[in-house]
């Protein structure tokens, strides 16, 4: 289901009570962080959209009820290969739950004692930066084809002196 939700201040108690899975599509340039971490020179399809959706659920009863928050997006960009240094596809995928408290500082205090995350509640929640976080933590360390080589040696400078070349010539000799 679209929607007309503020998606950069949503109303997160008026979100939960509905219990509505929703959808979005945003555009990279929407995620400037993210949007960031493209190579400059790779092209960038200005129409690139992310596809996600949220969708918040109370678990439990009276005292005890818990608000919960399912946030799952997805994501191609176009990066570069640390390897063989060609531009490369990289899917980006986002599937992640997570558990409202209060405040940020009930957050902070629960944070070591419990496994899954913690958000703060909020009438001005902003979706649309948990969402390039959650992007940003997706994606990989080392971004590189299953199987390629690295360019030619000369490519890297093996042609130039060893910088520490000059030491040999400074080692003791052995007794």
């Amino acid at each position: 289901m679209t929607n007309d939700w503020n998606i950069s201040a949503l109303d997160m108690p008026r979100f939960i009570e509905l219990a509505v899975p929703c959808r979005w599509q945003t555009a990279l340039s929407s995620l400037p962080r993210v949007h960031a971490l493209c190579e400059g020179d790779v092209s960038v399809d200005p129409g690139l959209q992310c596809d996600w959706s949220m969708l918040a659920q109370t678990r439990g009863n009276g005292p005890r009820a818990q608000n919960w928050l399912h946030l799952q997006a997805g994501l191609t960009l176009t990066q570069r290969c640390q390897r063989c240094l060609e531009p490369m596809a990289v899917a980006l995928a986002v599937d992640r739950w997570f558990r409202f408290v209060a405040d940020e500082a009930t957050a902070l205090a629960e944070d070591d004692a419990c496994e899954e995350d913690l958000l703060a509640m909020s009438s001005e929640f902003d979706a649309l930066n948990l969402l390039e976080d959650e992007l940003l933590l997706a994606m990989p360390l080392i971004i590189s084809h299953s199987s390629c080589q690295p360019p030619p040696s000369k490519a890297l400078g093996d042609d130039l002196p060893h910088p520490f070349a000059a030491l040999a010539g400074l080692k003791l000799p052995k007794p």
